[in-house]
């Protein structure tokens, strides 16, 4: 691996854990301005720092995507549901102990899980739709002649 390789990797990482944040961050002041519109609630720092490692975390897993003897995409994506799954369940729903019962634990991975899900078969679906595509582009090449038809 060389340098160029290294700070894309790392442009990457930055990229994607900021991403994330941001967008968390955005949709959690969202949700707490609705239920909360006398202002009494917040995200405080440490909170924050919180959601800042989930978000580091996440950016990790994304380079599940990225691991060449994976050759299935849909294996890729399901590896990536159950880290990125996993991470919230540790970060966010066990070490931030915004739960006050094991209930509200579960129920809240499972709220993420089903969310997770649904933003993930969206992403199958676009991915299939554009491979699709670029694939009826090429020119059809047999595998055994050479021979391109």
């Amino acid at each position: 691996m060389n340098k160029k390789q290294i700070a894309s990797y790392i442009r990457s990482f930055l990229g994607h854990a900021g991403f994330y944040f941001a967008l968390i961050v955005t949709v959690c002041n969202i949700i707490i301005s609705i239920a909360f519109p006398t202002g009494d609630m917040g995200i405080n720092t440490i909170m924050s720092n919180y959601i800042m490692l989930f978000c580091a975390i996440f950016a990790l897993c994304d380079f599940v995507m990225e691991i060449k003897f994976i050759e299935s995409y849909l294996a890729k994506v399901a590896i990536h549901f159950v880290l990125v799954t996993i991470d919230f369940a540790v970060v966010i729903a066990w070490l931030s102990s915004p739960a006050r019962s094991a209930k509200t634990v579960v129920f809240a991975v499972l709220i993420f899980a089903v969310c997770f899900a649904v933003v993930d078969a969206v992403r199958v679906i676009i991915h299939y739709a554009t491979s699709k595509k670029k694939n009826e582009k090429q020119e059809y090449t047999s595998l055994f002649t050479g021979e391109q038809k």
